[in-house]
């Protein structure tokens, strides 16, 4: 049993985070709240997104999983307002879930979730540590499209950077100093090299405003942890970690 009410912004980008690596998920649903873990087809990128109870205007439930086709969920959720309400429920006889904004009504039939695992979150002891809003990022991540499909991400005491290298001398360098970060603790020079695809997807499933906590080593995964579902007054009612394996062919 699964029965809660929500407003459309915090679910819509709870959902497109997740949606932003995979078109299908599970979500378990227990007391303190929605959680997926998952991994990308290509087994690039893991995602654990969280959206807490408190988020919620009412939720009832016993423990339940539901799979989900995520970009089915995403078009159903364009058709609320920002600030509009949503309605969820599990019909557990039909095995579907029932969403009500408004006037309208959309059941979806619910995906067998049996061959969807739990990935478990690998613990890593990164020696760089940057925070920086999405927006600063961005346009060093939008002008790299156009030189390549790799980006470099490294740190030094004084700095990070974002460079993209691509043929016929083509580059892209964005090196934000410490004033232009919320923080910066490198205890030694990092550089990783990673899909640009996938960092952007990342990146560009937050709020331009939303602080990143990025935190990287030399040739290792990058880990992105942020906020979701920031409200005004009574703060961030659910997070995101993102995890994205290096391309160690650095030539």
């Amino acid at each position: 049993m699964f029965k809660a009410r929500i407003k459309a912004d915090s679910l819509k980008e709870f959902i497109g985070t997740v949606g932003s690596l995979v078109d299908e998920a599970k979500i378990n649903v227990s007391e303190e709240g929605l959680q997926v873990k998952a991994v990308d087809p290509s087994h690039v990128a893991m995602i654990e997104a969280n959206l807490m109870k408190s988020a919620f205007d009412s939720f009832e439930v016993k423990d339940v999983q539901m799979g989900l086709d995520i970009d089915k969920f995403k078009s159903v959720l364009t058709m609320a307002g920002k600030d509009e309400m949503v309605i969820l429920e599990k019909d557990d006889e039909l095995n579907r879930l029932v969403v009500n904004i408004g006037n309208l009504t959309r059941a979806m039939p619910l995906l067998d979730t049996s061959g969807m695992p739990d990935p478990k979150v690998p613990s890593l002891d990164l020696p760089a540590n940057v925070s920086v809003a999405s927006g600063e990022i961005g346009q060093g991540i939008k002008a790299s499209k156009a030189v390549s499909d790799h980006i470099a991400l490294s740190t030094s005491k004084d700095s990070f950077r974002l460079v993209c290298e691509g043929d016929n001398q083509n580059r892209v360098d964005l090196s934000l100093g410490k004033d232009q970060l919320e923080k910066l603790s490198s205890s030694e020079d990092c550089t990783s090299l990673f899909s640009l695809e996938y960092f952007s997807l990342m990146v560009n499933s937050l709020p331009a405003d939303r602080i990143l906590h990025i935190m990287l080593g030399s040739d290792l995964p990058v880990k992105i942890d942020a906020d979701l579902a920031v409200d005004d007054v009574t703060g961030a009612q659910g997070n995101v970690k993102f995890l994205l394996a290096p391309r160690i062919d650095r030539d």
